[in-house]
């Protein structure tokens, strides 16, 4: 999918939403295996071909949430188990290494 689609910008946005969105859900210790899945799944129906102009909303969407992910991943609640703990750390490497794969490093 391209990056300028309405349903590739509607998707990424509905991540962030704290009632149903992997990332709004993760702002309150709450992880959803199966919302990663389906983000990740996402980022990877993502195509970007070199010298593509990039819209705003999908930078805004995209470029935060390896960040963020990972500073969740570190400060899930303290009655979280180890494995939920392991699996939070595990989706934040996968959202860097895909967004480092869509919009590459300096």
């Amino acid at each position: 999918m391209k990056p300028s689609s309405p349903d590739v910008i509607a998707a990424l946005d509905a991540a962030w939403d704290p009632e149903s969105g992997v990332l709004g859900k993760l702002r309150d210790g709450k992880y959803d295996p199966e919302l990663a899945q389906n983000y990740l799944s996402i980022l990877d129906s993502i195509t970007i071909e070199e010298g593509e102009q990039l819209p705003s909303d999908f930078v805004r969407l995209l470029w935060f949430a390896p960040i963020f992910s990972e500073w969740q991943s570190k400060g899930m609640p303290e009655f979280v188990s180890e494995s939920v703990k392991s699996e939070v750390a595990n989706f934040a490497n996968k959202v860097l290494d895909r967004v480092i794969q869509l919009l590459g490093t300096p």
